[in-house]
C-alpha cells in the first residue's frame, strides 16, 4: 500500500499518513517460553500465550486510525498456523489431539487475528518463525535492519515510539555468596537478580571472525541460564530505551520537547523490569517515558492481564481524535478500573474461599429456568459488589482505588435482615405476587425445613440487570418492578435491598445471617468483607502498575502518539 495511505478516525475525519510524517511507531511483540512454543511440532503447546492477543492490539490500532505502516509485528503468527494446520491434517508425530480440535483452534486464532492476516504480506507478521527472538525486537527499536526490507523504527527519527510485548515473564537470581560464586544465592531483590521476558527462539550470537564483535548479553547477569539467549532481560529493555533517546550532543535536544516513548510489558512478574525507573541512583533514558506493567515485580499476571483493557480504551481515546485531552496519567487509570471490573473473577473467587453465610449456602433457592440450588445469591450478591467498586468515579485524581461502599453494605443488609426476609408462616407452595395482574412465583426464595420460606430482596434487581442485556431494550429505559416502582438502569450502580417491601402481601420478618470463615483456623469466626478484599488485593491479585517521567505529564494521548513533530 502507498505510502500515504488514508485511513478514518472517529471525529477527526480523514487523515493521511503524509500529514504526519513523523507520526508514531507502534511496535506490537508476542513472545512464548521456548520449550512451548519454539521446538519440533510434537513438543508444541496446542494454545499459544500471545498470538490471539498481538491480533486483538493490532485490531485495536487499526480500527482507532493507525496505519499499517507505522506498525511492526513479531509473532508466531504464521509460524503457529503452520503448526495448528499441521495438527489438522493430524501429521504431527505422536499426535495424541483429534484434528478437529485442532481445526476450531485454528479458526479461533485465525478469527482474531483477522484484519492481521488480511494485512500482511503472506498472513505472516514483519517477523516470524526463528526471528522472534530477543535479538529481533533490540534490533527493531534500534532501527538496525537485517535485511533490505526489514521494517524498523528508523534510526534517524525521533518520532514517538510505542511498544507492547505480551508473553511469559520470570526472574533468577544473579549473583551468589560465597568463594566463586558457587555459595547460597543471594535473597531475591532487585539488587540481586534479573527479570526477563520468554521469546519461543534463541538470539543469535555475534558474528563469527569479528574478534571485537560485542555480544548482546556480554554486560547481563544470566547466571548460567542454559537457555538465557531466548530471554530478553530488564537490563536490555533500559539499554534500547537509551538508544532511542537523541545523542546528548544533538543541538536540539535541549530546545525542544523529549521524544515520547510508551511501553506495555505483559507478563508475569512485569514489574521487576520496569524497577531501574524507580531507583534515582539509575540512569535514565532521556526520553519522556510512560512505561506500564501487567503485574507486580513477585506476581503473575491473569490471562489476558492489562493487554486487553489497555488497548480497548487507547483505541476508544484515540478515535475520539485531537479534541480529546486525554493525558497517559488518566488513559491508565481508566484502563486499571477497566481490567478489575473485566477480572473480577480473581478476587471473587478467593473472597469466596475466605468467607460465606452457612444458612444461605445450605439453602436452596428457587429461580424460573434454573434448576433448584443452582443459582447462589451470595454469589451473585457478591459479584454486583465488586463490579459496584469498579464502576463507581474514582474518589479523586490521586486516587484510582475501588470504592467499598457497595460491599459495606451488603455485609450491613445481610447481618440485619435487609438482604433477606423470611415468611412467618409454613405453606407447601412456593409464594407468588402480583406482576401486572397476573400472579407469578417469586424469584429468589428457599425453603426452609420447617415450610417458610426466605426471600431474597434484591432479586428484582437482579432480574432487572438481566433484562437490560435484552434485544429492543434502551439502556436507560426504567424496569417495573411487581409494585409498579421503576426502576431505572442508573440505581445498578447500587445495591438495592428492598427489605420488606420485595413481597408487600406477605406477612414476612427480617432474617438475619451471618457472614464467617468457612475453614481454617477462623472457621467459624466473623469475617469483615471490606477488611478482608483489601487484603485480598494487597496479596493476590496481580496489580497493573506505571512508571513515568515529568516529561510526559500534561501531555495528551493523541499529542503523545498521533501527531509529534520537530517543530512542537
Amino acid at each position: 500500500m502507498a505510502a500515504a495511505e488514508v485511513f478514518s478516525s472517529a471525529d477527526c475525519g480523514p487523515v493521511r499518513l503524509s500529514d504526519h510524517p513523523n507520526g508514531a511507531w507502534f511496535v506490537l511483540c508476542g513472545g512464548e517460553a521456548q520449550s512451548l512454543q519454539g521446538g519440533p511440532y510434537a513438543t508444541r503447546e496446542f494454545v499459544h500465550t500471545s498470538i490471539p492477543f498481538v491480533g486483538e492490539a493490532y485490531t485495536a490500532l487499526r480500527s482507532a486510525g493507525v496505519p499499517m505502516e507505522r506498525i511492526i509485528t513479531i509473532a508466531q503468527l504464521d509460524d503457529y498456523l503452520r503448526y495448528l494446520r499441521s495438527g489438522v491434517a493430524e501429521a504431527i508425530p505422536d499426535q495424541q489431539i483429534p484434528g478437529h480440535y485442532y481445526q476450531e483452534q485454528l479458526d479461533r486464532t485465525s478469527a482474531s487475528c483477522a484484519r492481521w492476516l488480511a494485512e500482511s504480506e503472506g498472513g505472516r507478521a514483519d517477523y516470524d518463525h526463528a526471528d522472534v527472538n530477543p535479538a529481533t525486537f533490540m534490533n527493531v527499536l534500534a532501527g538496525k535492519r537485517t535485511g533490505a526490507e526489514s521494517k524498523v523504527v528508523p534510526a534517524d527519527s525521533d518520532a514517538p515510539v510505542f511498544f507492547g510485548l505480551y508473553s511469559h515473564g520470570d526472574s533468577h537470581a544473579a549473583k551468589r555468596e560465597g568463594d566463586g560464586g558457587a555459595g547460597e544465592v543471594v535473597p531475591h531483590s532487585y539488587h540481586s537478580a534479573e527479570w526477563f521476558i520468554h521469546f519461543p527462539y534463541p538470539a543469535p550470537g555475534a558474528e563469527e571472525g569479528q574478534n571485537n564483535a560485542t555480544d548482546m548479553y556480554d554486560f547481563v547477569a544470566t547466571e548460567g541460564q542454559s537457555n538465557h539467549r531466548n530471554l530478553l532481560y530488564a537490563t536490555q529493555i533500559r539499554l534500547a530505551l537509551h538508544a532511542l533517546a537523541p545523542p546528548s550532543s544533538s543541538p536540539t535536544s535541549a530546545s525542544r520537547k523529549k521524544r515520547p516513548v510508551i511501553s506495555l510489558l505483559n507478563c508475569c512478574r512485569s514489574g521487576g523490569l520496569l524497577e531501574f525507573m524507580r531507583r534515582p541512583s539509575a540512569i535514565q533514558p532521556d526520553l519522556a517515558l510512560f512505561s506500564m506493567c501487567s503485574s507486580q515485580g513477585h506476581r503473575d499476571s491473569l490471562v489476558s492481564g492489562f493487554w486487553s483493557a489497555f488497548f480497548s480504551e487507547l483505541r476508544d481515546t484515540l478515535r475520539r481524535g485531537s479534541g480529546s485531552d486525554t493525558d497517559m496519567m488518566q488513559l491508565f487509570s481508566v484502563a486499571e478500573r477497566r481490567y478489575h471490573r473485566e477480572n473480577k473473577y480473581e478476587a471473587l473467587n478467593h473472597l469466596k474461599e475466605a468467607a460465606f453465610s452457612y444458612d444461605i449456602w445450605q439453602s436452596e433457592f428457587h429461580f424460573s429456568g434454573a434448576r433448584v440450588g443452582n443459582v447462589d445469591p451470595w454469589h451473585l450478591d457478591l459479584t454486583a459488589a465488586l463490579t459496584t467498586a469498579w464502576e463507581s468515579e474514582p474518589a479523586s485524581d490521586n486516587d484510582n482505588g475501588p470504592d467499598w461502599t457497595a460491599l459495606e453494605r451488603l455485609q450491613q443488609s445481610y447481618e440485619t435482615g435487609g438482604a433477606f426476609r423470611v415468611t412467618t408462616k409454613p405453606s407447601a407452595q412456593r409464594p407468588t405476587h402480583l406482576v401486572r395482574g397476573v400472579t407469578q412465583p417469586i424469584e429468589g426464595v428457599a425453603q426452609l425445613q420447617d415450610g417458610r420460606w426466605v426471600i431474597w430482596t434484591r432479586s428484582r434487581q437482579h432480574l432487572g440487570e438481566r433484562l437490560s442485556g435484552t434485544a429492543g431494550r434502551s439502556p436507560l429505559q426504567p424496569l417495573e418492578s411487581s409494585n409498579g416502582r421503576l426502576v431505572h438502569e442508573n440505581e445498578k450502580t447500587q445495591l438495592l435491598f428492598e427489605g420488606d417491601e420485595v413481597a408487600p402481601e406477605l406477612a414476612t420478618r427480617p432474617y438475619r445471617v451471618r457472614i464467617t470463615a468457612w475453614k481454617g483456623s477462623n472457621a467459624g469466626r466473623s469475617v469483615d468483607l471490606v477488611e478482608t478484599i483489601k487484603r485480598i488485593y494487597a496479596d493476590k491479585i496481580a496489580i497493573p502498575g506505571q512508571v513515568h517521567n515529568r516529561h510526559i505529564e500534561g501531555r495528551s494521548v493523541h499529542e503523545l502518539l498521533r501527531s509529534h513533530s520537530r517543530g512542537t
